[in-house]
């Protein structure tokens, strides 16, 4: 129970962010967006942008899978995140997040095949 309240947790910090990382876009102003982004993948993940977009599937994927299992919430909090970074390389982790979610037979949002087709193809 504990484990599931603190995935919570990080799935509702992920999503706030999002909401403000959206906004600020939408504001036009990009360098606090990119602030917002940075900060809350560091928070929720303990790992830089910088860090996450080196990383390999299978340590992305391990990233989302607190208890051994791959969260897909916790996988699509994340890819929604990465999406709205402007680097290649997270966007094709946001989308390696996303075909993961959808793989795991989780709840993921109806638009997921939307998301994951606007996104580059990378190499697993």
């Amino acid at each position: 129970m504990i484990t599931r309240d603190y995935l919570m947790r990080q799935i509702q910090q992920l999503v706030q962010a999002l909401s403000l990382v959206l906004f600020h876009r939408r504001e036009q102003a990009h360098e606090m967006a990119q602030t917002i982004l940075e900060n809350a993948l560091a928070d929720v993940t303990g790992l830089s942008l910088e860090r996450i977009r080196a990383l390999g599937f299978g340590a992305l994927r391990a990233l989302c899978s607190p208890d051994g299992k791959l969260s897909g919430e916790l996988a699509v909090g994340i890819a929604d995140l990465l999406r709205e970074d402007d680097d290649p390389g997270s966007r094709a982790r946001a989308r390696w997040l996303y075909e993961a979610a959808l793989e795991s037979g989780g709840t993921v949002p109806a638009d997921v095949h939307d998301r994951i087709a606007a996104l580059p193809i990378a190499p697993h």
